[in-house]
């Protein structure tokens, strides 16, 4: 007969799993990386300062693809005159851009549309200059367009966007395919004027914030026949600075 104990092993008794195990201590939890949540975005802030950057505008407009394709321009090498330095949301960043790339083996390039239901979230991009070697954090604002549209329509809830009232830099988007068509151009510069005026109406601009007026599809402009487009996109952002260069 063997030496060995006969006693049978039954490994659910033996199972603690209130008690620390040793494999554990060899793991690291590391962050989601995903886009930030309004809580992750203020742990960021407690952490280290970040300027916030609401990137306001209706359905398509472009708001998405134009805040990835800067993303994109760094993964390439330095871009205006600042590094890449660091991100909490490289896994968010490649999400919203995998499908505008080759790899993704679609026919065209696209960029997934912000749902309603995701709420605010962050972009989170730390950049170092070229020329100071100073680093700067930036948390980039990712909401869908629909919620602005409804803030344009009701102005009384323009309270709810919290991403511009701690907003050091506001860009106001212009659909720029929407400028070259004749029929849709009065309504496009009305929405960008109407949410503008609700937000300025409603306190939300802080005195010190940049504001910015800046026109997505660009290259649908750049032809002979966009001409007057171009002319009234011009004459549109000369209104807009006038109107509100006192405020």
């Amino acid at each position: 007969m063997s030496d060995e104990p006969n006693d049978d092993v039954d490994v659910f008794e033996q199972t603690r799993p209130d008690a620390p195990s040793k494999q554990d201590k060899r793991w690291t939890v590391l962050p989601p990386s995903g886009l930030l949540t309004i809580e992750e975005a203020d742990g960021l802030l407690r952490w280290r300062p970040a300027s916030i950057v609401a990137v306001v505008g209706e359905r398509n407009g472009g708001k998405t693809t134009l805040v990835t394709e800067i993303y994109e321009r760094f993964l390439r090498g330095p871009f205006a005159q600042a590094f890449f330095t660091h991100s909490l949301s490289l896994l968010g960043f490649e999400q919203k851009t995998f499908q505008s790339r080759a790899d993704s083996g679609a026919e065209l390039p696209d960029t997934p549309r912000t749902s309603k239901q995701d709420g605010l979230r962050m972009f989170h991009l730390a950049l170092t200059g070229a020329i100071d070697r100073r680093r700067t954090d930036l948390l980039i604002s990712e909401r869908a367009g629909e919620v602005y549209r409804e803030i344009r329509d009701q102005p009384a809830r323009v309270k709810e966007l919290i991403e511009v009232k701690k907003a050091a830099s506001v860009a106001l988007i212009i659909d720029g395919q929407r400028v070259l068509d004749i029929r849709r151009r009065a309504e496009v510069f009305a929405s960008v004027r109407n949410v503008l005026r609700a937000l300025a109406d409603g306190e939300m601009i802080a005195p010190t914030a940049q504001v910015q007026l800046v026109t997505t599809k660009c290259d649908l402009l750049d032809t002979r026949q966009a001409e007057d487009a171009r002319d009234a996109l011009s004459e549109f952002e000369e209104r807009i600075a006038t109107s509100y260069a006192g405020r």
